[in-house]
């Protein structure tokens, strides 16, 4: 029988898991990483930013983890860990795609916006190959001492304290006993479940579902985009080497390339948009998509969701918190999901040293960034009914981004600083006001949406965006 006690039991060992079992064990924690399943394993949520990289550079500076600060840019990443899979993002990648009309490239770039987010292939983002990724660091959490137990089916009572966890590994018996319990479980949501928390999608507005695969043997879609008069020679940077969002009458599709020939590919359906409701039907309305996946093969089982939106109703307590993955799902859309998780990593770990309270910090301060994304992607969904609209209403998302990561590379994001400026009051509530306008029935004209955009975005907006003179085409700075 396994019978053990921890200050901390961390539930989940997806990459936010690991690291956390690493930081409260470095904090003098004695940690163990609890795991249902076993690595590698296939996940979701492959994308880093900007942001994913400064928290991963901040956490290695300050608890000297000298093996985690390569994995915070693409050249270090390559050169340190030549084996471990990735794939290079440059920057966001969106593309207009047209129903059953053989698709043209406008010669003005206005069916594209493409936004620059490193200055060169080095300092790049990077995506991450998650089955590859979580090994890894679920690895460096066994170096650093974590104790850690896989394939491990656990009851957790909610009325014991301290924390009592009994179950299974494989037949034999197990109980450890816990002070904390730190949630990283992602959507199985254990805590929620084992306290009767409600997950229900309370006052989200996104109302998305999602179908998606992996696929060896896609085409570039620059080639397809050459051949149909497009000019990639005139983009910030080649336009596949990016989170790349083919904007759709269904929703989006997505596409991240690895450098192992594998691309994830997936498309995110709104409720109540017309169009097809599955992956042949939608990939055959668009011409220029036909084309590009005209070689590529699913490699992987292919995963159908329902509606991926679902919010905990409260994600901590005196002797307990989720991390943002556990706490909720919203959209792909943005790639914040691996920031946000990074950020209440970093969040937990601060409280934690500084004295836990209640839980109520940390709870009301993720339920205020929930709230805020929510709002940015919903709008972003509103405004694909025109790709002008869309080019505007998504400055938002990329105006908050560049100054968080600005103020955080000048050492100015204090204790109160939120995730993607969303602390900032005037910033929020351009955000929410923007969305009122492109939620409501009536298209707003996009001319003077822009020019809208253009002004809320301003006391912020240190590169650049919303220049009509860019054509839609950002580089970085």
């Amino acid at each position: 029988m396994i019978r053990e006690t921890f200050d901390v039991a961390v539930l989940g060992s997806g990459f936010a898991g690991s690291l956390t079992a690493v930081l409260l064990h470095l904090q003098g924690k004695r940690v163990v990483l609890l795991e249902r399943g076993s690595h590698p394993r296939f996940s979701l949520g492959e994308s880093s930013t900007p942001l994913s990289n400064l928290s991963l550079e901040e956490i290695a500076r300050e608890y000297g983890l000298d093996w985690l600060a390569p994995l915070a840019e693409y050249g270090t990443w390559k050169k340190a860990y030549p084996d471990l899979v990735c794939g290079l993002k440059r920057g966001f990648t969106f593309v207009k795609q047209t129903p059953d009309v053989p698709y043209r490239a406008e010669p003005d770039h206005a069916g594209e916006l493409l936004v620059e987010a490193s200055p060169d292939d080095a300092r790049s983002d990077t995506h991450w190959l998650r089955a590859d990724f979580d090994h890894f660091l679920v690895g460096k959490a066994i170096e650093a001492g974590v104790v850690y137990l896989d394939r491990v089916a656990l009851h957790i009572d909610p009325m014991i304290r301290p924390w009592r966890l009994t179950g299974l590994r494989e037949a034999e018996p197990v109980e450890i006993t816990a002070r904390f319990l730190v949630d990283a479980t992602g959507p199985a949501g254990a805590l929620a479940q084992a306290l009767g928390i409600d997950c229900t999608p309370h006052g989200m507005w996104t109302n998305t579902r999602t179908v998606f695969n992996h696929f060896s043997g896609l085409r570039r879609w620059e080639e397809v985009l050459e051949l149909h008069g497009g000019r990639p020679d005139e983009h910030p940077y080649r336009c596949d080497d990016a989170a790349v969002h083919h904007v759709l009458e269904e929703g989006w599709m997505w596409q991240l390339r690895f450098e192992n020939g594998v691309t994830s590919a997936g498309i995110l359906y709104e409720a109540g948009r017309a169009g097809a409701s599955n992956w042949d039907e939608t990939l055959a309305r668009y011409p220029g998509l036909v084309e590009q996946f005209r070689d590529a093969r699913p490699i992987l089982p292919w995963v159908t969701t329902g509606r991926i939106q679902r919010r905990a109703k409260t994600t901590a307590g005196p002797d307990w918190a989720m991390l943002a993955p556990a706490a909720y799902s919203l959209d792909a859309l943005y790639s914040t999901g691996n920031a946000h998780a990074l950020c209440t990593v970093e969040r937990l770990l601060r409280l934690v040293r500084s004295g836990w309270a209640d839980g109520s910090e940390y709870d009301a301060a993720l339920q205020r960034e929930i709230e805020f994304l929510d709002r940015l992607v919903h709008g972003t969904y509103r405004a694909m009914r025109n790709f002008g609209l869309l080019a505007h209403f998504s400055m938002y998302y990329f105006a908050g981004a560049i100054a968080a990561e600005e103020r955080r590379r000048a050492g100015g994001a204090g204790a109160d600083e939120e995730f993607m400026s969303s602390h900032i009051p005037a910033f929020r509530e351009a955000v929410f006001r923007a969305h009122q306008i492109v939620a409501a029935p009536e298209v707003p004209e996009v001319a003077a949406f822009g020019a809208r955009v253009a002004a809320d975005i301003a006391p912020w907006n240190t590169t650049g965006l919303c220049d009509p003179k860019k054509r839609n085409l950002y580089a970085y700075g």
